[in-house]
């Protein structure tokens, strides 16, 4: 999310208030994004089951509990929502109504996606809180052209034996009278099943037991103890960045004991799924960087030195000046280098 919010931020420090601008511009079109996603669900369910898109696992996953639990559904929109918007949220009310007004909104917002996380985590029967957790788009707006297209011609064969319906080699290729075999080879991996594939999305996250289920909500409520010991220690203090990344080592250490505990068969395995969001998280300890003393002595220092031995140099300038642009935010507003 951050790094996708780069890519907005092309007017930062060029006129006032323009880091607000290029922030509710991020934020409405992630939220336009999210209701065109909607759209094409919607538009993908009435295509032949040949011609829907194998969704990934985390797809599966996700779009299995919000069918199935209205509230699963709100929490996770909910949860969703404030991700794309807690910063322009910040900036605004930082703007209108100051520091302490800021901080009441920050642990209000952080209270709200605990609480949300919660319920996710119960709703799924005591797994993982996969994030994001909505289906991400997968779904890619050509196959509905290619759909119309395929009504003008016999596309499909019928099999002499299983009597199904099988798409034509025609319908796979282009129109080309060279035979491509990269279309082809793309063709018949899209169409391959592994293992997760025929799994009941529920059994793509394990249930959590005992130190597992402690390290998950260990890990849910760190960012809203992390943001009370801010309010209490201040900002400079060691206390807070401390305690924030001890909870996450913690819950990282009693995540790994659960699963290298031995279980009737051998040791439990961990899903692609399971893997891919413990890998996330693992990629989130470098915001620790950008925060509190650990920001102040080491990586500010390292910042301007490194801005102001480029100032000259045509190229790594550009890079330069955007790190300065960005230094205000990194300072000055919580969720960006939150990770919440």
């Amino acid at each position: 999310m951050h790094s996708k919010r780069l890519a907005y931020f092309g007017l930062l420090g060029r006129f006032a208030d323009a880091e607000f601008a290029s922030e509710a511009l991020f934020a409405a079109l992630n939220l336009i994004g999210l209701y065109h996603d909607s759209i094409l669900v919607r538009a993908a369910e009435s295509l032949e089951p040949s011609k829907k898109p194998i969704p990934s696992a985390h797809n599966k996953y996700t779009r299995y509990w919000i069918n199935l639990s209205k509230t699963y559904q709100r929490a996770s929109f909910a949860l969703t929502f404030l991700q794309y918007t807690d910063v322009l949220m910040e900036m605004g009310v930082q703007k209108k109504w100051g520091k302490q007004a800021k901080w009441r909104l920050i642990t209000t917002i952080e209270f709200i996606k605990v609480i949300c996380r919660i319920i996710l985590f119960y709703k799924t029967q005591e797994r993982t809180v996969v994030n994001p957790t909505i289906p991400r788009r997968e779904i890619d707006p050509s196959i509905f052209n290619q759909e119309e297209n395929s009504t003008t011609g016999n596309q499909t064969w019928i099999g002499q034996n299983t009597r199904c319906e099988r798409d034509n080699l025609s319908s796979v290729i282009n129109n080309n009278t060279t035979f491509n075999n990269n279309i082809i080879n793309d063709y018949l991996m899209s169409k391959v099943l592994y293992s997760e594939d025929i799994r009941k999305p529920s059994e793509l996250v394990h249930r959590l037991h005992g130190i597992g289920k402690f390290a998950e909500l260990l890990y849910i409520i760190r960012p809203l103890i992390y943001v009370f010991a801010l309010q209490k220690y201040g900002n400079r203090s060691w206390k807070p960045w401390v305690l924030s990344i001890f909870i996450e080592l913690l819950a990282k250490v009693f995540f790994d004991h659960f699963y290298k505990k031995k279980v009737p068969g051998g040791y439990r395995w961990i899903s692609t799924l399971e893997k891919e969001e413990h890998k996330r998280r693992i990629r989130l300890f470098l915001f620790y960087i950008l925060r509190g003393p650990f920001y102040e002595k080491f990586t500010r220092p390292k910042i301007n030195n490194f801005c102001q031995s480029v100032s000259n140099k045509p190229i790594l300038s550009l890079f330069g000046g955007i790190l300065r642009d960005y230094q205000p935010l990194w300072e000055n507003i919580y969720f960006y280098s939150a990770s919440s």
